[in-house]
């Protein structure tokens, strides 16, 4: 069974959705594989407006990496290859030619909240919380999303939200920026007020806008802090703080 899907709708809007809801939507290997796949394909296409990131169910939008790719035993090459097509996914996600929502249809942890900020939107509902908590585990974020969250709030939110790690809620973070919208019914559709205003533009006025939003982000120095962060979340993924922090958390499961 395919781990996550794209959805093309008649309106001109591209969907994806994470398909692992019994593993919070957590990200695998093969998941990568299959969004960096969906991303070609939309970038291919010339008729379409806007993409949507969601996952399946109501419990989580994505929990991060999964656990059984992303271990706790890994040399320090090997966390940063396991890591680095991630990267180049949010890379890719956030330097999309059309604008982005991150449909956030329950609870993100750590990378799944750089996947969310890798989008230009997020849209959440209220009934869940969320959590940049990396540094609970004893390493960073690695996969880019710490750079781009930099660039969605306060700078001063982002660096407190990073050392802090904490657990904040969906009105906690329409106060900060971070997400745009509160989303009361999670289904996706043409109907949806949130999506009215997106479903009503032009493609060649989505983008011009897209394309103006990237010119003021300074791509080339973009990627190369996200790089940077690969390559210290892989140095502290062998330190000591990491093991044990991943010792812990899995002998709570």
């Amino acid at each position: 069974m395919a781990e996550s899907s794209l959805y093309i709708d008649p309106k001109q809007y591209a969907v994806i959705t994470l398909n692992r809801p019994h593993k919070l939507n957590s990200i695998s290997k093969n998941t990568i594989k299959e969004l960096d796949n969906h991303l070609t394909e939309v970038t291919n296409r010339h008729d379409l407006k806007f993409l949507i990131i969601t996952g399946n169910g109501e419990k989580a939008f994505c929990s991060g990496g999964d656990l059984n790719d992303f271990h706790g035993e890994m040399s320090e090459q090997e966390a940063y290859k396991t890591l680095k097509p991630m990267q180049e996914i949010i890379y890719k996600l956030a330097t999309l030619h059309i604008p982005t929502i991150a449909w956030l249809n329950g609870l993100a942890r750590g990378g799944g909240l750089e996947l969310a900020s890798a989008c230009d939107f997020r849209f959440a509902t209220p009934n869940a919380d969320f959590g940049f908590i990396q540094g609970k585990l004893g390493i960073a974020t690695g996969w880019g999303g710490g750079t781009l969250l930099y660039e969605r709030i306060n700078s001063n939110h982002a660096f407190q939200w990073m050392i802090e790690s904490d657990i904040k809620t969906t009105s906690e973070l329409l106060t900060i920026g971070f997400f745009q919208k509160e989303i009361n019914d999670l289904t996706i559709s043409e109907n949806h007020e949130a999506l009215k205003p997106y479903i009503d533009r032009s493609v060649e006025q989505m983008r011009h806008w897209k394309k103006q939003r990237l010119n003021f982000m300074e791509l080339n120095l973009m990627k190369k802090r996200m790089e940077d962060e690969v390559r210290t979340c892989s140095k502290l993924w062998v330190s000591d703080e990491h093991k044990r922090a991943v010792k812990q958390f899995l002998s709570k499961k």
